[in-house]
């Protein structure tokens, strides 16, 4: 036995298999040994003998895009728009980024004005290729508020179930507007154990603004970087992208695992099938769980498919979903998407909302004049006024003609619009754009307390409205009164100041004091000047 405890004491890992022959000897020597501990000692050697390591974790590395598309992104710089700027200069990075870089992107801002909630993941980390990412970049139209604490714990959530790094590059032309602490946030995160690296850029900032967004990247483990042009932003980001992949391949590589023996095959047909959208040309889908909510991936403009286990789900189109989608086993299920074209729109994007539940679908945009919906009813909202019964089908495109209303000598106030038979409020007409578009009907105009009625709109076809003008130049002291001669309403004054008041062609009579000047006949596109 004492040869036992020698060698037991003795053993290490570099010397397991030598300690264990000489046991061996030492116990055939010795006959008292019963069998059975023999057999056991020899069992919990062979549990020290080291085993090689699992591979390392793969050096594919991630990268989340967060842009920023609120409204202050309209704003130029060198001539050209902000967001113009990172668009270009986005797409170009994205296209010289190495393959083995898995990408995501997520953008706040880009669908509503002034909601703290619209934020959106365009597509998750590594679930596109360049072709979407650079497709969904495009496509944003800036338009609300700058929630960068909610688009961080958006973030967060996301890279909680991520194993690896992941690096996050913030793009904000500003600080934060809707109440939140992102640079709290952020320790946050990293003390929840997400394994994230935040990087910033202040695209376009005040001193004040870059202090907030420093912060968010100091408490990120990144570096904050200030851009003031599209050179500097190239620059910003492309050091950035030097940084991913620098540490990327950086990561060891992984220790080889010894080949285990071939085992007997065994086949399972698991039923896989597919949702498939034809015809889907806009933006990605993303497909989720009808019972859970998982999202499970999503359908791309040029893959046009997904393979789904049986199950039933959801696929949301912008802020919009299909629900109740159900895939059997082995059988895939095709949704033939339809549209809406308003193909003569120019002027403000219109809201798209799902006629019965009213929920917000998405816009058209002048620039694309198209919204790819699934077959339903709907109804567009011009301003404040909506255009309902918009009835979509399968596979078909319905056109909605807009019409317009146009004051092309418009220089004063602006002129409200209403609906002449509901008197809902439908938008202004103000002197810098000079029209309105309008869905087809009958309308009139209040220029200050006076209506126009009975401007008809069809479809397609704008209504065109020349104002007069009553002028009196020399006009110091009070105000005059302006009247419609036949029906005595008062239509507004002349100040002193102005000078002038903008009337839609008839007939006025003006008060001086307790004196009327009467029949001042005032044509479309006249001034009719006045001389004391």
């Amino acid at each position: 036995m004492r040869i036992f405890c020698y060698i037991f004491q003795h053993t290490f890992p570099g010397g397991r298999r030598i300690a264990m022959k000489c046991l061996v000897k030492a116990l055939l020597k010795v006959t008292q040994v019963p069998l059975l501990f023999f057999v056991f000692l020899i069992g919990f050697l062979l549990t020290q003998i080291p085993v090689p390591a699992q591979a390392a974790e793969s050096s594919r590395a991630s990268v989340l895009f967060i842009l920023d598309a609120s409204g202050s992104m309209w704003a130029k710089l060198e001539n050209k728009d902000k967001i113009s700027i990172a668009k270009e200069v986005m797409t170009n990075l994205i296209k010289e980024l190495p393959e083995g870089v898995s990408v995501g992107l997520e953008v706040y801002g880009h669908r509503r004005k002034g909601d703290c909630k619209d934020i959106e993941v365009l597509v998750p980390v590594g679930k596109g290729d360049k072709a979407t990412l650079i497709q969904q970049i495009q496509s944003i139209q800036p338009k609300g508020e700058t929630p960068i604490t909610n688009s961080l714990e958006m973030a967060g959530e996301l890279l909680k179930e991520t194993e690896g790094e992941t690096t996050v590059v913030l793009v904000s032309d500003g600080k934060e507007t809707c109440k939140g602490d992102p640079c709290a946030l952020v320790k946050a995160l990293k003390e929840q154990g997400i394994h994230v690296t935040v990087h910033v850029v202040g695209f376009g900032v005040t001193n004040e603004e870059k202090q907030q967004l420093a912060c968010i990247a100091e408490a990120g483990g990144g570096k904050y970087f200030t851009a003031q042009n599209a050179n500097q932003l190239k620059g910003a980001l492309t050091e950035v992208k030097k940084e991913v992949i620098e540490k990327a391949e950086a990561k060891p590589e992984p220790t080889p695992v010894p080949k285990a023996a071939p085992k007997e095959k065994k086949v399972i047909k698991l039923g896989i099938a597919a949702i498939k959208i034809p015809n889907l040309e806009g933006r990605t889908v993303d497909v989720y769980s009808q019972e859970s909510e998982k999202w499970l991936g999503n359908i791309s403009p040029k893959e046009k498919m997904l393979e789904v286990p049986p199950g039933t789900y959801k696929i949301k189109f912008s802020n919009h979903y299909l629900e109740g989608v159900e895939v059997k086993p082995g059988q895939s299920v095709e949704i033939v998407l339809g549209s809406i074209r308003i193909p003569n729109l120019s002027g403000r994007s219109v809201d798209v909302y799902e006629q019965q539940s009213d929920q917000w679908v998405g816009n058209i945009s002048p620039k694309d004049k198209t919204l790819e919906v699934p077959p339903g009813t709907y109804k567009l909202k011009f301003s404040n006024h909506y255009l309902e019964g918009i009835e979509v089908g399968a596979g078909h495109t319905t056109e909605a003609q807009v019409g317009s209303i146009s004051i092309p000598n418009l220089s004063g106030r602006s002129v409200d619009v209403y609906e002449q038979q509901s008197d809902q409020w439908v938008g202004n007409i103000s002197p810098k754009d000079k029209t309105l578009e309008v869905p087809p009907g009958t309308y009139k105009l209040k220029f200050s307390n006076h209506y126009l009625e009975g401007i008809e709109v069809g479809a397609g076809k704008p209504a065109e409205v020349q104002v007069g003008v009553l002028s009196i130049p020399n006009l110091s002291g009070r105000n005059v009164d302006v009247y419609e001669q036949q029906s005595e309403r008062w239509v507004g004054n002349i100040s002193p100041k102005e000078k002038s008041l903008e009337v839609p062609a008839g007939t006025y009579k003006l008060k001086f004091g307790n004196h009327f000047v009467e029949n001042i006949t005032v044509e479309a596109g006249q001034e009719v000047t006045l001389e004391q």
